[in-house]
């Protein structure tokens, strides 16, 4: 594994020849969600992962960031890495860098994977929520704020076991307060990107957790209506980190699609 910093962003290469398989995390995490993917992946593709400006290794001294700067983020290591075209595997956040960046640049992609996220903007309702958090980070609340948000990425189950519980807020903890609050201002900057589905003619593989309340299976239908070349899979066992919650099911459902796609 070769690890890059592009612009500012840690890029982790497992290299190889065959086609790139890009990962792209969810908040507040980084990279590191993508273990038991990794493992599964890197001898059957060119699997590469990186951690998001703020987040993870890649952190920054000025956290501003936008919705816009991921998405350029993710063509920029597209281009730099000199990629043909590529798989995206987004989660959460990770989906909505790549629903933007379609938008962007739909040539650089052969296939997505958009895993327990939404083409929808936040409501009122979920912005305040965010603000709520920036606020309370800032009055040294960080770990009041990680735990509630917790208790919405996990199902029941999940948060009552101690090791996924634990390897959950482990990934979390390790973010500065600064590059939370820089993640929660990109989120709150994205756009809808729903009616620009119907243009996409690329396969696409739509995954969710069954027990998801962050982004339930509603969000995922509505996508799946509209692409024209897409499959929609229900992850049992799982709620909004449905790879972490039930990577089996997870994984295999993704090489299913890549077998047919890649």
């Amino acid at each position: 594994m070769k690890e890059i910093n592009i612009n500012g962003i840690t890029v982790f290469d497992y290299e190889g020849e065959k086609a790139p398989l890009i990962f792209i995390h969810a908040f507040p995490l980084s990279s590191e969600m993508w273990s038991k993917q990794v493992s599964f992946f890197k001898d059957k593709y060119r699997v590469i992962t990186y951690d998001v400006r703020g987040l993870g290794k890649s952190k920054q001294n000025n956290n501003q960031f936008t919705l816009e700067e991921y998405a350029n983020d993710l063509l920029s290591i597209y281009e730099n890495l000199h990629l043909n075209k590529i798989c995206a595997c987004g989660l959460s956040m990770g989906g909505y860098i790549i629903l933007r960046a379609l938008e962007k640049a739909p040539e650089i992609f052969s296939c997505v994977i958009l895993a327990d996220t939404r083409a929808e903007r936040d409501t009122d309702e979920v912005l305040i929520s965010r603000s709520n958090a920036i606020i309370d980070i800032k009055s040294g609340k960080v770990y009041d704020v990680l735990n509630e948000y917790l208790k919405k990425l996990l199902s029941e189950k999940s948060y009552n076991d101690k090791d996924i519980k634990e390897y959950v807020f482990n990934i979390m903890k390790s973010n500065s307060e600064e590059g939370i609050i820089g993640a929660l201002l990109a989120i709150a900057t994205r756009t809808t990107t729903l009616e620009s589905l119907k243009n996409l003619k690329i396969p696409a593989l739509i995954l969710v957790g069954e027990q998801d309340t962050l982004t339930p299976i509603q969000y995922s239908e509505s996508m799946n209506k509209l692409l024209i070349n897409s499959t929609l899979d229900i992850i049992p066992n799982s709620g909004h980190l449905s790879n972490i919650e039930n990577p089996e099911y997870f994984n295999n459902s993704i090489y299913k699609f890549l077998q047919k796609n890649l």
